[in-house]
């Protein structure tokens, strides 16, 4: 985020009524809070602002103030002035809920994925930024905006989620100044912690279902969410956002995968990594994408099948990276 950057954004929420907030489809802590964030400094600036996705919002972020705002939405309606796209590198991302053309005067898109695709009248995409929240805290610092507690609150809830809790490899020194200056603001990391990390019985037991199903090749780990689990568990998969790193904490294990069965012919993929690894490379060969350490698809296959071929192409990629290291020795 720079100047030029920061005075256009400001520019264009001073010139707008009405401005619609939106994230990607299974929303996150970072776009959710993000989101919140904003929302929370627009509405006190007299702005109209609706807060839409496709997608439902997770209940572990139901504590953030204003989550109540939140829609889900397959469509949106009507025009705005300005319409503000956290953490979406592509339309698509976003489940498509706007005809960003014809409805919307102004387009911001903040976002830190590497396939971005620049579809907005101002664009401000840094794949180096640990989370959106990072760099909206950034614009607030160059705009002169005061982060109030809620405000707070929201970022600092983008910030440890996008960070895995500062444990991820995106966490710099300039996040930790970021979280400290948040937590100055009055973000409570306990009380935000404990919201966001808590689980339930349900939950609980789909973990034990799912780690029993675990597998572990070598340094992959892979494991597998059915509809039948979340059946017998009466856990919604959005519980399940955060196993993947049970998988991704083992030792010798450098990519962690989880399938989520959606239905018998689409399964999300999520990936973890470390060491090096970069399952962006992974995830762009089927379609998918991210970051670096973390990155997911989706695929129009039966389960079995989805693990056959995501294994195959994480195979694939260490044979390539060590073909590539051989040639530089």
């Amino acid at each position: 985020m720079n100047k030029k950057q920061a005075a256009d954004i400001l520019s264009a929420v001073k010139r707008s009524e009405r401005i619609l907030l939106t994230t990607h489809v299974n929303p996150d802590g970072d776009g959710l809070g993000s989101g919140l964030a904003l929302a929370c400094k627009l509405m006190k600036m007299g702005k109209k602002v609706d807060f839409i996705n496709a997608d439902p919002i997770p209940r572990i972020y139901d504590f953030l103030p204003h989550s109540a705002m939140i829609k889900n939405r397959k469509k949106v309606a009507g025009c705005y002035d300005l319409v503000i796209f956290l953490e979406c590198p592509d339309l698509e991302r976003n489940g498509h809920i706007i005809d960003h053309l014809r409805q919307a005067r102004c387009v911001i898109n903040i976002d830190h994925h590497l396939g971005n695709s620049f579809y907005g009248d101002i664009n401000v995409v840094d794949p180096k930024a640990a989370a959106v929240g990072v760099q909206l805290v950034k614009f607030m610092e160059l705009v002169g905006w005061k982060i109030d507690s809620d405000m707070a609150k929201c970022l600092y809830t983008a910030v440890i989620t996008d960070t895995g809790s500062f444990n991820y490899s995106n966490t710099t020194p300039e996040v930790h100044r970021i979280a400290g200056k948040l937590i100055h603001a009055g973000a409570r990391p306990v009380d935000i912690s404990a919201e966001v990390y808590s689980t339930t019985v349900s939950s609980t037991k789909l973990l034990q279902k799912m780690l029993k199903e675990m597998k572990v090749k070598g340094k992959i780990g892979y494991s597998v969410i059915t509809r039948k689990m979340l059946r017998d568990t009466n856990a919604l998969e959005s519980e399940a956002d955060n196993f993947i790193n049970s998988i991704r904490a083992i030792r010798g294990v450098e990519v962690a995968v989880l399938f989520k069965e959606r239905d018998s012919k689409t399964v999300k993929i999520s990936f973890r990594s470390k060491k090096g690894v970069d399952v962006n490379i992974i995830a762009a060969e089927l379609n998918g994408g991210g970051h670096k350490y973390a990155s997911g698809c989706m695929l129009e296959k039966n389960i079995n099948d989805a693990v056959k071929l995501v294994l195959s192409k994480i195979r694939k990629y260490y044979r390539t990276r060590k073909n590539e290291n051989n040639k530089k020795h």
